[in-house]
């Protein structure tokens, strides 16, 4: 399918309340990291996307008429070049007020000493569905915490630097008339006026708050369970 509203925004700035949002508006199924924790045999397509700057987006997106969070987010180029007509969705958020909310959640739940990585190789030893989990984990270490914050995440000032110097590349490179500079915290109205769709009766989803996020990557790690962010 093709995607009609795409988020550059990463992970930590709302994400998953765009996410619900996009559905309430009518915009279909969204495309959300959480979605991929769940459905390993896409992970290739991801290589593949950032490796070579192309893949089989048909496949990939089946079913989906837009995207956010990672690993979308850092393919928006790529997003342009395929879907002209897309409308993209910035979700900003204080650089400091994001820094510490990431480093507690998304960073935190990655495996990332030696120590973390035996736990989790102990599980994949005899459990497949932690063997895919791994692979999305793999996926986020390689090109969020080393890709894009080149495995320096720790260094509050430089990782805040990347985080800003990325929006203002986003704003560079999409049409002004295509992007919308969004905080979640500005519910319905200015994102149904850029998608020209009515403000609807519902209350806005303000979804996977830190204590939920926590929780949700919890029961994953201990279970092995579908994730599902709240």
């Amino acid at each position: 399918m093709t995607l009609k509203v795409i988020g550059v925004g990463g992970p930590r700035t709302g994400t998953a309340s765009l996410r619900d949002a996009l559905d309430i508006l009518g915009f279909g199924r969204c495309y959300h990291m959480a979605w991929l924790f769940n459905h390993h045999e896409q992970i290739k397509y991801w290589h593949e996307l950032f490796d070579t700057g192309t893949t089989n987006f048909d496949t990939l997106f089946d079913g989906f008429s837009s995207s956010v969070d990672f690993p979308g987010y850092l393919n928006y180029k790529a997003f342009l070049a395929r879907y002209p007509n897309a409308k993209f969705i910035l979700t900003e958020r204080d650089p400091e007020e994001w820094y510490d909310s990431a480093i507690n959640t998304v960073h935190a739940v990655t495996p990332q000493t030696m120590g973390q990585k035996l736990a989790i190789l102990k599980k994949m030893i005899v459990s497949s569905r932690f063997r895919k989990i791994a692979q999305s984990f793999r996926l986020v270490e390689k090109y969020l915490w080393n890709g894009q914050y080149n495995g320096n995440f720790k260094d509050k000032s430089a990782t805040i630097k990347i985080y800003s110097e990325f929006n203002e590349e986003v704003k560079r490179n999409i049409p002004a008339d295509q992007l919308l500079l969004y905080s979640i915290k500005d519910g319905w109205e200015p994102l149904c006026h850029f998608l020209e769709v009515p403000v609807p009766e519902k209350e806005f989803p303000f979804k996977n708050k830190r204590v939920n996020f926590q929780e949700q990557f919890k029961q994953l790690m201990a279970t092995g369970n579908l994730l599902e962010l709240k």
